[in-house]
């Protein structure tokens, strides 16, 4: 067999015999097709595997772009069962599960467990302290190797996040524990100027981001900020399964003045997330901007569209009506509060149900949002609100629409 391995990703997943391997990495680092190359070795040799990655509807396509290629090309005697989620390599198997689905994990026990982007699945702490840790205890030798970009010190809930608690016991030297903080620079396939062209944008965003997705840097929030990179979970747009849409909306917060901008962020709600696939961010007149959102509501077949209708907000929301006849439910919205305290107001919402893009490309609309949606401040002299206002809105449609969801 020749799967070939970087030194690294050798030394991180096939030369370590230390149980619990805790591998902080930037992106582009390898540490997927490492780990990947090494479960499939672990296999090989007789060794039980489960693979846990983030949401069930990546698993099929970790398995083609992954596992099947390095599989067809070694010719390994394998099987693929796509409704199971099990691929047995000769004499054993590799289980695959997923985080959004934690009581599919419990219950069985193996050599090897791989949690791809660890942190995001070491966010719900139960999953590691009842389904994970259990799993290990059933044989002699058994290792977690836990890899991903951190998603900072503190989860979601406001404890500490379990990712930056296992790698604080390499650092202490545990017996128990080993790892290695990778930084994007360790690819060898890669050019070091593409990475800085890279870092360079993501610190236009924050130098905190730069330091977690370069650098593999655990990170502290910002005080000052509404929003942080961490507060968010992201996905690529290739990746979204569109097998469960629950519905199609979007949110239109038109530009009051000059130096403002039309926000207009889109998406589809998936059981209890929504995800925002596309953001129309722009200071065009509304020349441009009417035939554009009203194209994309078309486009993605948009069930609900929310339009604030202060200021100019009605007079566009009746030429996107004509546009769009009756394909879309347009609703109409008069915003009578504050702009910052509505936007405080649904930040919580916004921090726990909004799934943002994290492919999408350097200078576009969603990229500018983003940009903006970040830089808010908590005090509010920030100025620039278009995109936290319209994030506002498509909260508040959620909310009116699909209440029970979000118990």
């Amino acid at each position: 067999m020749s799967l070939k391995l970087f030194s690294w990703q050798k030394s991180a997943f096939l030369d370590t015999k230390t149980k619990f391997n805790i591998i902080p990495a930037g992106r582009r680092t390898g540490k997927t097709q490492g780990a990947e190359r090494s479960a499939i070795i672990d296999a090989f040799n007789g060794l039980k595997v489960l693979w846990v990655d983030t949401i069930y509807s990546n698993i099929d396509r970790y398995y083609e772009r992954y596992f099947y290629p390095d599989l067809k090309e070694n010719d390994l005697t394998f099987n693929w069962n796509a409704q199971k989620k099990i691929l047995k390599i000769e004499n054993s198997y590799i289980d695959f599960r997923s985080g959004d689905r934690p009581e599919s994990i419990e219950g069985f026990g193996y050599d090897r467990i791989y949690l791809n982007e660890a942190g995001i699945i070491l966010n719900n702490d139960y999953l590691y302290t009842n389904a994970i840790l259990p799993m290990l205890m059933d044989y002699k030798g058994s290792q977690l190797f836990a890899f991903g970009t951190p998603k900072g010190k503190t989860n979601k809930k406001g404890t500490e996040h379990r990712f930056w608690t296992l790698w604080q016991k390499v650092l202490n030297k545990d017996k128990n524990y080993s790892g290695v903080q990778l930084s994007s620079y360790v690819n060898p396939i890669l050019r070091d100027e593409d990475i800085k062209i890279l870092e360079n944008e993501i610190g236009l965003i924050s130098k905190e981001a730069v330091q977690q997705e370069i650098y593999a840097k655990f990170i502290d929030a910002s005080e000052d900020k509404v929003f942080n990179h961490n507060d968010f979970d992201y996905f690529n747009l290739e990746d979204l399964s569109t097998d469960n849409i629950e519905s199609r909306l979007g949110a239109i917060d038109v530009a009051d003045k000059g130096t403002d901008s039309l926000s207009f962020p889109s998406g589809v709600l998936i059981a209890d997330k929504f995800y925002i696939t596309d953001w129309v961010f722009t200071k065009d007149d509304t020349k441009i901007t009417i035939p554009q959102c009203s194209s994309l509501a078309k486009q993605k077949r948009l069930d609900y569209l929310a339009i604030e209708t202060n200021n100019m907000g009605n007079i566009f929301l009746n030429q996107v009506e004509k546009e769009i006849y009756a394909t879309t439910s347009i609703i109409p919205v008069y915003q009578s509060a504050n702009k910052h305290t509505r936007i405080i107001q649904f930040s919580h919402f916004v921090k726990n149900f909004l799934v943002f893009r994290n492919d999408y490309e350097v200078g576009s609309d969603y990229d500018k949002a983003m940009k903006q949606l970040l830089l808010y401040t908590k005090d509010g002299k920030y100025k620039k609100d278009d995109a936290p206002d319209s994030i506002a809105l498509l909260s508040d449609l959620l909310l009116s629409l699909f209440q029970d969801l979000f118990i």
